[in-house]
């Protein structure tokens, strides 16, 4: 990964000599486009086909925070921590992915009782609950450190979510459900569950934490008998539960911004109508929820095309989040074959779903598995970024929130094949800028134009690409001449930002 100040600079510096010599940027018309090699592809942007408004690209801190977190020794005589370094590869948008979302998990208590089934202790969450109503607000507190680091670094966004209710509130003591049964809390528990989470919002959002959403039930039509912290709602009893929720949150003027999110569906197909259903056609409910999150395990094209032609003819003023996904296949991969699987999921839920944010599961993990975005050692806490890390950023940095989706087209049927979306917005400088992502997952590099139909003049064009060489790295940074043939490497996450600066 490389920082492109200085190049930008030079950009600039050649821009401006181009200008006193009247050299025009317009020379190269769309005829000069579509006179290049047959070979090359063409994408045409149409500003006027407007799409989604993104509001966040996150991860969530459960299952490794909790220790991560409190991970300070120095990394690799940097002057900084292993966990500032690992905090900074996720969040900061010059150094790492950016990240603007995060997802905190509210435990059931797993962690203090011991009890229940757990194959990775990692996987048991703290209370913060003393007694009812008493809590401790040191517990959890390297978990709490990763949360509020994040937010330092340019976190905007932060969920609060809970896997369970506290266990003291559960039918059988346990923050699992015990085997054949379909629930683990009682309808006269819910209010003190609400009162719970909303305790622990109202703290951190008096210690400057921007919760935004709240969310108490996490992918309900899974059983949760053991393995992690989990419990199993049937559609018909939810409403119940989020209303508890919203009377006590409605009821807190301190959290007059928050607002509830749900259902978390594991996938997009069966039950998750019947589960967004039962939020949307409760009429107290479907006044406050204008978004709905659920997760991609599992889904197809089609079964989250169909669940998007449902949500647009039944609710059509309500947006799509999608809260969690992780690719689910065993063995651990460094490689670019699970960063472009993570990329394509990434893109059909964009362009399928039109959904306004997008979460993988979790940031960190210890490797053998297809989740993280970057593997640690435990034993030796030390940690490898890997290309999903990066393949991920090629999104999530240059994406930010606010930018909207436009129509991108390419000239060829071949031009489906690189994923491509497209996103215009303002940057930090109040430029505007055009974000273009590519995927080429072929075995030879292509070359592309882009045809520029926004009426903006744009000056100037960086590119990023991930592939096996590169994690990030701005290869190109110079001034913008509509028409000039852009190499696309084979095996290859590209970002091509046009900008006017």
């Amino acid at each position: 990964m490389e920082n492109c100040m200085m190049k930008r600079m030079c950009a600039a510096i050649i821009c401006l000599g181009a200008l006193l010599m009247g050299c025009s940027y317009n020379d190269n018309s769309k005829e000069n486009i579509m006179n290049q090699r047959e070979d090359t592809i063409a994408f045409t942007f149409n500003p006027s086909v407007q799409y989604q408004i993104i509001e966040s690209f996150g991860t969530s801190g459960c299952w490794w925070s909790q220790y991560v977190g409190g991970w300070d020794k120095e990394y690799k005589d940097t002057g900084r921590s292993v966990r500032d370094e690992i905090a900074m590869l996720l969040f900061d948008k010059e150094y790492g992915i950016g990240l603007t979302c995060y997802r905190y998990n509210v435990g059931a208590g797993s962690a203090d009782s011991k009890r229940g089934t757990y194959w990775d202790t990692h996987r048991r969450a703290e209370s913060f609950e003393t007694a009812p109503g008493v809590y401790d607000w040191n517990k959890d507190d390297n978990a709490v450190w990763f949360m509020k680091k994040a937010v330092e670094l340019g976190v905007q966004e932060v969920v609060l979510f809970s896997n369970s209710p506290p266990e003291r509130l559960t039918i059988n003591g346990m923050a699992q459900v015990s085997a054949g049964e379909k629930k683990n809390i009682l309808p006269e528990n819910y209010d003190d569950f609400a009162v719970y989470v909303m305790d622990v919002a109202e703290h951190f959002v008096g210690e400057g934490v921007p919760v935004k959403f709240i969310s108490p039930i996490n992918e309900p039509q899974w059983d949760w008998f053991e393995g992690q912290e989990g419990c199993h709602y049937e559609p018909s009893k939810i409403a119940k539960v989020y209303r508890a929720f919203l009377e006590e949150l409605e009821s807190r003027p301190a959290l007059s911004g928050v607002s509830l999110s749900g259902p978390e569906s594991g996938e997009w197909k069966e039950d998750a109508v019947a589960y967004t259903s039962a939020i949307l056609n409760d009429t107290v409910l479907n006044s406050h929820f204008d978004t709905i999150d659920n997760h991609s395990y599992w889904s197809d094209t089609a079964s989250k095309a169909a669940y998007k032609r449902w949500i647009d003819a039944n609710f059509p003023n309500v947006k799509l989040r999608m809260s969690e996904w992780c690719e689910m296949v065993n063995g651990s991969d460094v490689t670019m074959d699970s960063a472009f699987h993570l990329a394509e999921v990434l893109v059909e839920d964009l362009t399928v779903l039109d959904v306004v944010s997008w979460q993988n599961w979790v940031g960190v993990a210890p490797g053998g598995y297809r989740d993280g975005l970057i593997y640690i050692n435990e034993e030796q806490k030390t940690l490898n970024p890997i290309k999903r890390l990066w393949g991920y950023g090629n999104y999530s940095r240059f994406i930010r929130p606010g930018y909207q989706r436009i129509a991108v087209s390419g000239s060829s049927e071949e031009a489906d094949a690189f994923r491509p979306v497209a996103f215009v917005g303002t940057n930090d400088n109040g430029g505007e800028e055009l974000v273009l992502v590519l995927i080429n997952e072929g075995n030879e590099n292509r070359k592309v134009v882009l045809d520029n139909q926004n009426g903006l003049e744009y000056t100037n064009m960086r590119i990023y690409e991930t592939s096996e060489e590169y994690d990030l790295r701005c290869i190109r940074n110079e001034v913008y001449n509509q028409g000039s043939v852009i190499d696309i490497n084979k095996q290859s996450i590209t970002t091509i930002i046009l900008s006017k600066e």
